[in-house]
C-alpha cells in the first residue's frame, strides 16, 4: 500500500507545473514529451540569438484582432486558438512554459496577454519563465538555432467566463467590486494618454497599480524582464483585497490587464477578470471617467 502511495504522489508530482517556472526546472524538463515551449520575439531574434530548444516562435500579433467597431485589440474566436495552439504542438494534457526574448515592450506584453488567455481557454498548465531569455543564458543553459519539428496537438478549449467581463459588468459594479487600473500613474491621474487615446482620465473608484512597474532592464545585456516585487500583498490587502476577491482589471488596451492578471496569479489571487477591450472602448462609449484625483477602493466602496 505504502509503495502505491509513493507511485501515485511521483506521478502527481511528474505532471505538477509551477506558474513561476525557474530556467532550472525548465532545464530539467526540456525532454518531457508533454511539455511545449513558446517564445515571444521575432523571426531574426528566434533565428540569429537562437531559442530555448524545442521553442515554437509566436508573436503578440498572432493572439488578437482588432474590433472595427472600437478599433481595439481583442482576443481571437475561439475556435482560432484552437487551431493555433493545435499547430504548436499543444494538446489539453500539454504543459506550456511562456518566455520573451526581452527586446522591446510588446514581447513581454504578448506573453503575459497569452498566459491570460490559457486561462480564459481553461488550461492552467501553463508558466512564465522567472526572467525571461535573460536568465536562460546566463546560466548558460542550451540555445538552439534550428527549427524544432512539431508534431500537431488537439487542443479543445473549455472557455471560462469568470476570467473576463464586458464593459456592461464594469459599470454595474464601480464602487461595488475593487477595480485595477494597469496604466501609467500619469494616465490615470489623466495628465498624459496614449496617441491613441480620446479621453484622459480612469474609471471612477479604481486604484492604479502600473504594469510598467514590474519591467526592468538587464544592464549586462539591455535586454527587459519581468521583476515580481514583494510588495504587491501588501499593496493588495492596503485596498481591502483578499486572496478570493474578484477583482476587475482594467487599462488602456487589455494587455496590462493581463499583466496585472498574471501578476496576481503567481502570487496566489483567485478572482480576477480581465476587460480585454479597456479604455479604448470604454471611451468610444462615452463612459464616466475620473480625472486629476487619487481613488482608492475603500474610500468610494458603496453599501
Amino acid at each position: 500500500m505504502v509503495g502505491v502511495l509513493v507511485l501515485i504522489v511521483a506521478v502527481s508530482l511528474s505532471f505538477s507545473m509551477p506558474k513561476l517556472v525557474s530556467p532550472e526546472w525548465l532545464k530539467e524538463n526540456l525532454g518531457d514529451p508533454d511539455l511545449v515551449i513558446l517564445e515571444f520575439s521575432d523571426s531574426q531574434s528566434y533565428l540569429v540569438e537562437g531559442h530555448i530548444p524545442g521553442a515554437r516562435l509566436t508573436e503578440k500579433e498572432d493572439w488578437r484582432i482588432m474590433d472595427e467597431k472600437t478599433g481595439a485589440l481583442v482576443k481571437k474566436p475561439i475556435r482560432e486558438y484552437e487551431l493555433m495552439l493545435s499547430r504548436w504542438g499543444i494538446s489539453n494534457d500539454s504543459k506550456v512554459v511562456i518566455y520573451y526574448k526581452g527586446n522591446n515592450v510588446n514581447e513581454i506584453l504578448g506573453a503575459v496577454y497569452a498566459y491570460w488567455i490559457f486561462h480564459l481557454l481553461g488550461h492552467e498548465k501553463v508558466g512564465i519563465l522567472d526572467g525571461g531569455w535573460v536568465a536562460w543564458t546566463k546560466k548558460g543553459f542550451p540555445v538552439a538555432h534550428e527549427d524544432p519539428h512539431v508534431k500537431p496537438g488537439n487542443f479543445k478549449a473549455r472557455y471560462n467566463p469568470e476570467k473576463e467581463i464586458d464593459w456592461r459588468y464594469l459599470k454595474e459594479n464601480i464602487g461595488k467590486k475593487p477595480i485595477l487600473d494597469g496604466r501609467p500613474i500619469t494616465h490615470y491621474f489623466g495628465i498624459k494618454k496614449f496617441p491613441a487615446a480620446k479621453k484622459y482620465g480612469h474609471v471612477p473608484c479604481s486604484v492604479v497599480l502600473p504594469w510598467e512597474w514590474f519591467v526592468k532592464r538587464d544592464e549586462e545585456t539591455g535586454k527587459l524582464y519581468i521583476e515580481f516585487p514583494d510588495y504587491v500583498d501588501e499593496f493588495l490587502r492596503n485596498q481591502g483585497i483578499g486572496k478570493e476577491d474578484e477583482v476587475l482589471l482594467f487599462c488602456f488596451g487589455g494587455t496590462g490587464s493581463a499583466f496585472l492578471y498574471m501578476i496576481m496569479d503567481i502570487h496566489g489571487y483567485k478572482g480576477m477578470r480581465v476587460y480585454d477591450a479597456s479604455k479604448r472602448e470604454w471611451e468610444v462609449l462615452n463612459l464616466p471617467l475620473n480625472r486629476y484625483v487619487w481613488e482608492t477602493f475603500k474610500d468610494c466602496r458603496r453599501p
